[in-house]
């Protein structure tokens, strides 16, 4: 059961991840979020902020069973947690009323960043789970 809902996370983890990708991409050309695309991002989002523990957790849980992970899986694991929750926090302390504009467009940049980083683990960590299921 704990190997179907960590596929399933992952599953949807790559789905939001690239309609969160899909969506930030008008970024790049200096445009900003808004409207339709903003309202998927936030949709998307949600997923990833309720999916990217669920698959942690599952995986940690899993990795106790006598099945053993390459240092490539652990790495790609890690980074995807530490760019996920840097895309996370960066949005949420945004979200608090204590940043002044300026920061909060620093907080906005390094979100951007932080959440193409985690796009890039994310097809890492699925790289990974794949090649080592061809391998077994």
């Amino acid at each position: 059961m704990l190997s179907l809902i960590r596929n399933v996370s992952l599953l949807v983890l790559v789905i939001a991840t690239g309609a969160l990708v899909a969506t930030a991409l008008p970024t790049f050309w200096g445009e900003h979020l808004s409207g339709s695309m903003l309202r998927f991002h936030m949709m998307a989002s949600g997923a990833v902020v309720v999916l990217l523990p669920v698959y942690a957790i599952t995986r940690l849980l899993l990795r106790r069973q006598p099945e053993s992970e390459s240092a490539w899986e652990m790495g790609a694991f890690r980074t995807l947690l530490i760019f996920g929750v840097a895309t996370i926090a960066t949005m949420f302390a945004c979200m608090l009323p204590i940043a002044s504009t300026d920061v909060m467009h620093d907080l906005v940049e390094l979100h951007g960043w932080a959440g193409f980083a985690m796009a890039a683990a994310i097809a890492l960590v699925v790289y990974t789970t794949f090649c080592r299921g061809k391998a077994a």
